[in-house]
């Protein structure tokens, strides 16, 4: 075997871990295929018994490059894929990408079980990396967009430009992965490059830099057309941070979308902003067949959404809860706690917003306020009177209490915490 691609496992396994497969390996996956390298993947959040499968796969195909993609809270699964391999066969060259290597990647790189680490989208780069290995074509040094060691040496290569024209990549190969294993296995992406709007929660700025490239709607449709003939009547979820960012991409979507719906049914859902909707273009998902929309709310005080950069007001929240239930449309409201600047005058708002907009209809999630790496509350956190209480990235999983704020230790976070929920009536905090 050429290629192994091996996702990443969280330790507690959720719902969400088995939502849609990998679409980054899926992409990946594709690329290659289509330049005949003969590859294979799993998905370590699947089966139970998948550390067996992931050893018994590199015992007898024992592949030239085992990559392996992380996110914060599965880093150090993805260092134990990496052991494993070593320990099977030290010749193969293990790369390691996705959000945590590509912003922790000298750190990465101290593990002696990981060669070289992909920064940042990973198509091309694994291909070079690929015809460099494989078939000894290019050099790692030229290789644009990694970091590697060289006598013990971390280098650092020349950043590589993104995807200027995201439609000349091939459709993600999801049939890597066992799609029925999943609860939506057709996630489409019909952008790169995250949200803009700065979140001082979020690092997605701090991986693409900014650079948001938007698909041809009729890629988009013939993406899903080709799923939906495979997996009929299959709900698509588009895993862009923002759905609607870009208007006339949505607009030329929901269009194609209702001619295709006289031919075979469509659904979907989607993830925005309340500040990114009116009921005009609400009206034209819902028409679409746009079944379930989550907003990203964080706060119910005007305060802490000022301070944590959201740019979005709390009667706009209201509206467009109002606005998508009225037309059918399910309702996920995500919040987060404790934010650096909370006071327990603060969370009492929130926990009254959270109510109001469960008694409206709406669905509620909350996740612990974590500090990833490449956000503004890990860069600042002395500034922000934030002191982060762990480095264990396996608690990196917004289930954890991992920051004592100005105002607030974790045990009265915890007292809180479990207030809020009892005002709100939820069963659980996650």
């Amino acid at each position: 075997m050429d290629v192994f691609l091996v996702n990443a496992p969280v330790n507690l396994i959720v719902e969400h871990a088995r939502l849609s497969p990998p679409l980054g390996l899926a992409y990946i996956g594709a690329v290659l295929l289509k330049e005949n390298y003969s590859i294979s993947a799993l998905d370590l959040n699947i089966s139970s018994n998948s550390w067996n499968e992931l050893r018994e796969i590199i015992k007898n195909t024992p592949p030239s490059i085992l990559g392996i993609s992380v996110y914060t809270e599965t880093y150090l699964n993805g260092v134990k894929i990496a052991e494993i391999a070593k320990e099977i066969n030290p010749d193969i060259v293990v790369v390691m990408g996705g959000p945590h290597a590509s912003i922790m990647y000298r750190e990465v790189l101290k593990q002696t079980c990981i060669d070289i680490v992909a920064i940042g989208e990973g198509e091309i780069t694994m291909l070079e990396l690929a015809e460099s290995i494989v078939r000894k074509n290019v050099k790692i040094s030229d290789i644009k967009g990694i970091a590697y060691k060289e006598d013990g040496v971390v280098k650092l290569t020349e950043e590589r430009v993104s995807v200027s024209d995201l439609d000349k990549l091939p459709f993600p190969a999801s049939n890597l992965f066992p799609l029925q294993s999943y609860a939506l296995p057709i996630s489409i992406l019909t952008s790169r490059g995250g949200c803009p709007f700065n979140c001082r929660f979020c690092a997605v700025n701090n991986i693409w830099k900014g650079k948001r490239r938007f698909r041809n709607p009729e890629k988009v449709a013939e993406e899903a057309l080709i799923a939906l003939r495979e997996r009929p009547a299959a709900p698509i979820v588009f895993a862009d941070d923002a759905f609607t960012l870009n208007r006339e991409c949505v607009v030329k979507i929901c269009s194609i979308f209702n001619k295709l719906r006289m031919l075979i049914p469509i659904s979907w859902r989607c993830a925005t902003r309340v500040d990114l909707i009116d009921e005009t273009i609400l009206g034209q998902m819902r028409y679409a067949g746009c079944y379930s929309i989550q907003y990203g709310v964080e706060s119910g005080s005007q305060k802490i959404l000022d301070s944590i950069g959201k740019k979005i007001r709390l009667e706009m929240v209201r509206e467009a809860v109002r606005m998508t239930l009225d037309l059918g449309m399910e309702v996920t409201c995500s919040f987060m706690f404790p934010q650096p600047e909370d006071t327990e005058e603060t969370i009492k708002d929130q926990a009254n917003l959270m109510k109001e907009l469960k008694d409206m209809g709406a669905f509620l999630s909350l996740a612990m306020t974590t500090p990833f790496p490449g956000t503004y509350y890990f860069e600042h956190a002395d500034e922000l009177g934030i002191h982060i209480i762990s480095k264990n990235w396996d608690d990196y999983d917004c289930r954890h209490f991992l920051m004592e704020t100005k105002n607030f230790s974790i045990e009265k976070q915890k007292e809180l915490l479990q207030d809020m929920v009892d005002r709100v009536g939820m069963k659980q905090a996650a």
